[in-house]
């Protein structure tokens, strides 16, 4: 086995490793090597630089690494210090060796480029195609996240994911708070597309918000077409645990419905164990877990 540059005629080959790769996790369809043929069609948050290192054996692609640097961060979301980048990594699995030494050149290609760290599988920089809004790397994919922290890698981040099949929003009502619940259908919510918006005002003044917007797949994954994703969730500290939520929530999901849409899904922070209990007694069921990593490089040994 070797592990080279990414060429053009590689594409199918790598598109194949990413499609066995990522089958375990929900909603990841298979790719064609249209994908990588041109990796302008893979742009997420902005690189300075990226490559793909596949390991070949023989004339066959038997995994591959995504690498690359990213661009200096333009809003508190984004990583900074402008680290180093595993974008994806795909190996089969039984064959950690293959997956080592990927994660070895990845390494050295970002030390190359004087990357004192390394983040792998962030939301910001996976694929467009993959998973659900805001997912890193799904412990689905079981064989992944343990090659990381063999690695030395710590966890970055985890995203929580929470679905409802033919949800059937109760009617909650409004708490005894003094703010007006205004909603708005937008063709735009931030930059997921159509859903609804609501927020909860007191004169001029917003108090949180409910996003839930149409998940846009509708031509990549069949199934989505009837899905609505709950993108931000929040009620501002001194209106929190009075029923606020709950309440804005059910008339997002009952808004949603009025459009066609019959499955919802939400995430959260791992270590939100308020919002998982609220998302799992509102109706929600736990779908799947997602991990980023992070590793300070020292020295190449």
């Amino acid at each position: 086995m070797e592990i080279i540059g990414f060429e053009p005629d590689m594409a199918e080959g790598v598109a194949r490793c990413y499609s066995e790769m990522v089958a375990p996790a929900p909603y990841c369809e298979p790719v064609g090597g249209e994908w990588f043929a041109d990796l302008t069609r893979l742009e997420r948050q902005p690189l300075t630089e990226e490559e793909i290192l596949v390991a070949q054996h023989g004339s066959e692609a038997v995994g591959f690494a995504h690498v690359g640097v990213a661009a200096p961060s333009t809003d508190d979301w984004h990583c900074k210090g402008e680290p180093g980048v595993i974008r994806f990594l795909a190996y089969r699995q039984g064959q950690r060796p293959v997956g080592a030494a990927l994660l070895g050149a990845a390494e050295r290609w970002a030390r190359e480029r004087d990357r004192k760290r390394m983040v792998a599988g962030h939301c910001n920089f996976l694929y467009p195609f993959y998973h659900l809004p805001f997912g890193h790397i799904s412990e689905r994919i079981s064989h992944l996240p343990p090659l990381f922290g063999m690695a030395g890698y710590a966890i970055e981040e985890s995203e929580v994911f929470f679905a409802w099949r033919d949800f059937e929003p109760r009617d909650v009502s409004m708490p005894d708070v003094d703010v007006e619940v205004v909603s708005e259908w937008r063709d735009q919510v931030e930059t997921f597309g159509p859903g609804v918006v609501l927020h909860p005002k007191r004169g001029d003044k917003t108090f949180g918000e409910c996003n839930i917007v149409r998940l846009g797949w509708d031509t990549w994954v069949p199934e989505m077409k009837e899905w609505c994703f709950c993108t931000s969730l929040h009620i501002d500290e001194p209106l929190q645990g009075k029923g606020l939520g709950k309440h804005m929530l059910s008339l997002g999901l009952r808004e949603a419905s009025k459009r066609g849409l019959r499955h919802a899904m939400i995430s959260t922070d791992w270590n939100n164990y308020r919002a998982y209990l609220f998302y799992t007694n509102f109706g929600f069921a736990f779908l799947d877990r997602t991990f980023a990593f992070r590793k300070e490089l020292g020295s190449d040994r």
